[in-house]
């Protein structure tokens, strides 16, 4: 399935609190796009990976978020730190049926495309 842009957080949030979804689900935290990119190089390095194993599986549905420009990112108080406990971007995180988390990878971890692949097909 193709990736999902999250425009509505607020939307997003409730519609994870209010349903069962019958398809896997995976928020992917990205940096917002500053200038035509990402301003994160690590959310620049993994983009393309996380897309091709998304979009080429139509058993899974991944949802990206950006967390913001860096001084929203950066600040304490950004909701996705506080929501999710999002410490790093890229953070990709495996939902549970009823939307809350049920596992995630980070950083590093989602630049080796090996664990990336691992984790969506949910051998991780």
């Amino acid at each position: 399935m193709p990736l999902e842009i999250n425009h509505n957080y607020d939307a997003l949030k409730a519609d994870l609190a209010g349903s069962s979804r019958l398809k896997e689900t995976f928020l992917i935290f990205y940096s917002s796009i500053v200038d035509g990119k990402l301003w994160c190089p690590d959310c620049r390095d993994v983009e393309q990976s996380v897309k091709d194993i998304f979009e080429g599986n139509d058993d899974i549905n991944g949802v990206i978020v950006y967390v913001g420009d860096r001084t929203t990112w950066r600040d304490p108080a950004n909701r996705f730190r506080q929501e999710w406990k999002i410490s790093s971007v890229p953070t990709l995180i495996r939902l549970t049926a009823h939307g809350t988390e049920e596992s995630r990878l980070v950083e590093s971890e989602v630049k080796d495309r090996t664990k990336l692949e691992k984790f969506v097909a949910g051998s991780n």
